[in-house]
């Protein structure tokens, strides 16, 4: 135990001595987390966007005009026992004509003497369907009825919104492997010019024995430290943002930042993370150069 508390305070003190170096690092840590962060959010958020926009998205089919109820009945038992829609919904000519009055505020009969509207259904399908591969899969099933007379829906839309989802992607795992090289990079030059300032310490704890583990371990503290300080930072960062946007400007952008505890432990993960890869990543290497 009195090892342990050694090693734990041998780390506290390599933060102190690496000063500038090691208050750099804590500070790009910082900076690196709160623009990962930042970019989790928007991404988030504009993915969030992306689906609300998607479960609007509605097959429209189109029978024959022709087709009798019993053709309709069994239809509808198809399209219900297909996995991928989670509901479809029936408007007869009758219904399709109250929706042209109401759009369009005029009579269908009181431009033509019969109803042209054909009997339809509107599918929605589930979330994981939702995308131009799946739904052209799908038609090509429907279309095999022979009471279908066409498919529509707004395929340059579901395209625009999956290439969308896509740049997200992209953008955010660039900026997040980006700023994670960076802080790991810092840490490791930081731990490094600890131990090159402590070379002479290192050189005689080896000298009277001192095992590998007993000399690395406060390295590692102390590049752990300096990530869980960062992260420490921009929590209270993100913690400041959520309260000014959700308290003065919602009611100018009428948007509101959710983040709850997954998020804040997540970025202390990530510092710690940082700190200790960028530690572990230093000094077996040059401790070997030491002693």
């Amino acid at each position: 135990m009195t090892v342990f508390f050694f090693l734990i305070k041998e780390g506290f003190k390599g933060l102190i001595r690496s000063q500038y170096a090691g208050l750099f690092t804590i500070f790009i840590i910082s900076i690196s987390l709160i623009l990962i962060g930042l970019g989790f959010v928007i991404s988030r958020d504009m993915v969030f966007a992306v689906q609300k926009l998607k479960s609007q998205f509605e097959l429209e089919v189109f029978l024959k005009y022709a087709a009798t109820d019993r053709e309709i009945e069994q239809f509808y038992a198809m399209l219900d026992s297909m996995p991928e829609i989670l509901h479809a919904s029936y408007i007869s000519p009758d219904s399709a004509a109250k929706r042209f009055k109401k759009e369009f505020g005029e009579d269908i009969y009181s431009i033509l003497d019969y109803n042209p509207l054909p009997p339809s259904f509107t599918i929605e399908l589930k979330p994981i369907y939702r995308n131009v591969v799946s739904v052209e899969g799908i038609i090509a099933n429907i279309r095999k009825n022979p009471i279908v007379d066409e498919v529509k829906y707004r395929r340059n839309l579901l395209l625009t919104l999956e290439k969308y989802q896509r740049i997200i992607f992209v953008i955010a795992t660039l900026v997040f492997l980006f700023f994670t090289f960076v802080s790991i990079v810092l840490v490791s030059n930081s731990i490094k010019m600890t131990i090159f300032a402590r070379r002479e310490l290192i050189s005689t704890l080896k000298l009277i024995g001192a095992t590998n583990t007993f000399v690395k371990v406060p390295f590692f503290i102390e590049g752990a430290l300096e990530g869980i300080i960062g992260a420490i930072i921009s929590c209270g960062f993100f913690y400041a943002l959520t309260y000014v946007v959700n308290n003065f400007f919602y009611h100018f952008v009428y948007y509101k930042i959710q983040l709850d505890l997954k998020f804040y432990v997540g970025l202390i993960s990530l510092g710690f993370l940082f700190g200790l890869i960028g530690s572990l990543r230093t000094v077996g290497k040059f401790l070997g150069k030491i002693g």
